[in-house]
């Protein structure tokens, strides 16, 4: 099944969404694609971080749990190299942050998330 543009979108970034659960890289590619966006996917550690050396992206979106090592690892190295790039935390798990980590970073978004939510997640990176 493929979503057609959404006609209100206004986001164009380049966005790296990152999860192990190939069912949410899909919806999440589409939904965001839907708005817009360039969106690049990993499934892995080792290929986010291969994204994140590339430097190819505008937002990087990261679960926070994954067998192969933690959102928080990727959000540290994300804002050690591109300290002014965004990250939105991606999490299934209820998530109560604290001052530091709040200050690494730009949103949260929870899952299962829906288009209007994505969107908003997005437009509150403005």
């Amino acid at each position: 099944m493929s979503i057609s543009p959404v006609a209100t979108a206004q986001q164009t970034a380049r966005i790296l969404f990152v999860d192990d659960d190939p069912n949410i890289l899909a919806a999440a590619k589409s939904l965001l694609t839907a708005l817009g966006n360039q969106v690049t996917t990993a499934q892995t550690r080792a290929k986010a971080l291969a994204q994140l050396d590339a430097g190819s992206y505008d937002l990087l979106m990261t679960d926070l749990t994954m067998p192969d090592g933690s959102g928080w690892d990727l959000v540290k190295q994300s804002r050690a190299r591109f300290p002014a790039k965004p990250v939105v935390l991606v999490t299934g798990w209820g998530l109560t942050l604290d001052t530091e980590q709040m200050g690494m970073v730009n949103g949260v978004l929870a899952k299962p998330f829906t288009l209007d939510e994505l969107q908003r997640a997005l437009g509150n990176l403005k």
